[in-house]
This record gives structure tokens, C-alpha cells and sequence, in this order.
């Protein structure tokens, strides 16, 4: 192994070494305040849990920085949100079954929709395929997973299709787009139908920053030991042959 291989492996465990629970804050009422959210029932809840939510933000450093936000979108809405992703703290545009990876950034207005109306059907309408309306005892449209991959960055106002069930690593999704199919890792998509403009990394590149894997760390460790500025491949790349593995 090279020297400069020992140097990125060195860095990578050390990053890795970093216990999760030093990466998020929880305030001495995060539990208490997770309890009343789970309680809160019936007409005006959604309003009081919106207000119980922006205090907790508040009082854990804000969505990237909040444990109990967390807890609160797994236990009581079933998404899971990995640490300092932020914009996806809301039920209703990120419904069950989402699945959201560490470093994830999401703009205003950005909506999943997981299933759509059934279109072979005497009628589109929710009541005769969601039992939540009274009409019908069980649903029988399918509800489509999603997940969205570390550092995947979802610009203002995107729409997310239940064709599309991944959004690749690193993955940018341009403001406005329709996303109807998988975003491919590092890839830039936009439009819509929202298609694959192009990389933003070569192939070398984009088997660098996997093998950095600096996405697990916590951002302290990741800023000391990995350069994030444009120079970022120098320290990552293999310069000559005899770097090669």
C-alpha cells in the first residue's frame, strides 16, 4: 500500500472511530417533549406537534444537530433521518417508509409522493384504496419505498415520483425537477421528466470519495482530515503509478 493510501485509510478509521451520540445534541426535555408529541391526538394536534417540533429544533442546535427531531420522525411518522441531513423534517412531504441517509440537503418545497392514483380502476379516488377514508377495509395501492443516499443534495420545489425509490450518493437534483425514475450516485438530473445532465465526478474521482467513506464521520473529524475545497482530488487520487493499488 502507498504512503498516500496509508494516509486516506488512517484518516477514514479515524473518522469512523467517533461515537454517533457525540455527533448529535439532546436537551434534558427531548424525552418529555418526544412523549407529549407521541400523545397529541385529534383536532389541532398537527398545529400543536409543528410548534413542539420548532422547539426542539431550538433547543438541539436546529435539524442537523437535533437527536430528538429524529426520534420523533422515526418513532411517530416511520422516517429515518441520519444525522445532519436537514429541509426533510416534515410527514406530510416525506410520508412512511422514507429512508434518509447522514449529510442529506433538502430545499424548500421538495415533495415524495409514494404511490399514485390507480389509473385501471373505475375511479382515482382515495376513497375506494385508502381504508383512512372509511370506504374501503384494507389498501391495495402499493406504497413505493425511497431512499435518499448520503450527501444528496435536493434543490427547492423538487418533485419525487414512486418510480424513483433511490437517489444515488452524492446525487443533485436541480430545483423544480420531476423525478420519475433513480438518480444514479453522483449524478446531476433535472427537468421533466427530470434526466441525467451529467457527472460531477469522473470515475477515478467518484471511486475516491467512496473509498473515502467521510459521510460516516462526524464533521469535526471529516473537516481535519479530508481537504473539501476544488483541490479536494489531490489528497484522494492517485497521482503516479506506484500509487496505484
Amino acid at each position: 500500500m502507498s504512503t498516500r493510501q496509508n494516509i486516506l485509510q488512517t484518516s477514514v478509521d479515524e473518522c469512523r472511530g467517533t461515537p454517533p451520540t457525540a455527533e448529535l445534541l439532546q436537551s434534558l426535555t427531548g424525552a418529555c417533549l418526544l412523549r407529549l408529541y407521541a400523545l397529541l391526538r385529534g383536532p389541532g394536534a398537527a398545529a400543536c406537534r409543528r410548534v413542539l417540533a420548532r422547539l426542539v429544533g431550538h433547543l438541539e442546535g436546529g435539524e442537523m444537530r437535533s437527536a430528538t427531531l429524529r426520534r420523533i420522525m422515526r418513532r411517530c411518522h416511520g422516517v429515518d433521518i441520519g444525522a445532519h441531513s436537514y429541509g426533510c423534517f416534515d410527514p406530510i412531504r416525506f410520508p412512511a417508509g422514507t429512508r434518509i441517509a447522514r449529510y442529506v440537503s433538502v430545499g424548500p418545497g421538495v415533495t415524495a409522493y409514494r404511490r399514485n392514483h390507480p389509473l385501471d380502476r373505475l375511479s382515482l379516488h382515495p376513497y375506494f384504496y385508502n381504508p383512512r377514508h372509511g370506504a374501503t377495509a384494507t389498501a391495495d395501492v402499493a406504497t413505493a419505498p425511497l431512499v435518499i443516499e448520503a450527501d444528496a443534495w435536493l434543490g427547492a420545489h423538487a418533485i419525487i415520483l414512486p418510480g424513483c425509490q433511490r437517489i444515488g450518493r452524492g446525487a443533485v437534483v436541480a430545483a423544480g425537477a420531476v423525478v420519475t425514475h433513480d438518480v444514479p450516485d453522483y449524478a446531476v438530473v433535472a427537468g421533466n421528466p427530470a434526466r441525467v445532465l451529467r457527472r460531477r465526478f469522473d470515475a477515478a474521482a467518484a471511486a475516491a470519495a467512496d473509498r473515502s467513506a467521510w459521510w460516516q464521520a462526524a464533521p469535526e473529524p471529516v473537516a481535519r482530515r479530508f481537504d473539501m475545497s476544488q483541490r479536494w482530488h489531490a489528497s484522494l487520487l492517485p497521482s503516479a503509478a506506484g500509487d496505484a493499488p
